[in-house]
């Protein structure tokens, strides 16, 4: 029986989160989340979510033209709904400590190293975090590659080690992704933090059936 698979586990809490930031730069100093969205779940259906926009007070970092562009961004928006990174901090911290799992889409090769800077912004300890990730890049990439994630196996490891395997022919877009599982989504409405995640969610409820954890 596979009664024990997180699939079927209808109490675990995950929390789905996205950050939009300044740039592509993945040192904190050069670079900020100005948004960070969460969806909270339980038994995969979405219970929760949080849309935060940050105000930085340390920094003249400005969001790109180009990224701008592609995110919708409105400074005018922004500045109504922004709060300051002191305030958002607990709002973020709380849901990921209370979360069984942290799923994203290239968490290990993005929002890592930015919640890993906010964290150490306020002095605060990270490392916990990296032990509750699901990256659903790094799961699609395995079972595209079809290196199976065995039972055995510690699923960090397993992750960091599909991260690091390159091979140019997968291809692994979120938006690919919800293309191929038929979810019904709109491609336009992408790259705000909070629509990402809904599709994440989405593509979570489909690959879950497609790893033995």
């Amino acid at each position: 029986m596979d009664s024990h698979l997180l699939r079927y586990d209808e109490s675990k809490v995950l929390t789905f989160i996205d950050c939009e930031t300044f740039n592509l730069n993945l040192n904190f100093t050069c670079n900020r989340p100005w948004q960070i969205s969460m969806i909270k779940t339980v038994g995969g259906k979405m219970i929760d979510q949080r849309d935060i926009f940050i105000k930085w007070t340390d920094t003249d970092l400005k969001i790109g033209e180009g990224a701008a562009r592609i995110t919708n961004f409105n400074q005018k928006a922004f500045d109504k709904k922004a709060i300051t990174a002191e305030k958002s901090f607990p709002m973020v911290d709380e849901w990921l400590q209370e979360s069984d799992y942290i799923v994203g889409h290239n968490v290990f090769g993005f929002d890592l190293y930015l919640l890993r800077g906010y964290y150490k912004f306020f002095n605060k300890d990270w490392k916990w975090i990296t032990r509750k990730v699901l990256d659903t890049n790094t799961i699609a990439r395995g079972i595209k590659m079809d290196i199976p994630f065995q039972q055995e196996d510690d699923i960090t490891e397993y992750q960091y080690r599909i991260y690091h395997t390159k091979n140019a022919k997968i291809k692994s877009r979120l938006a690919l992704l919800g293309k191929e599982f038929g979810i019904d989504f709109d491609e336009k409405r992408l790259h705000d933090a909070l629509e990402d995640l809904k599709l994440n969610v989405a593509v979570w409820n489909k690959l879950k059936w497609q790893i033995e954890l």
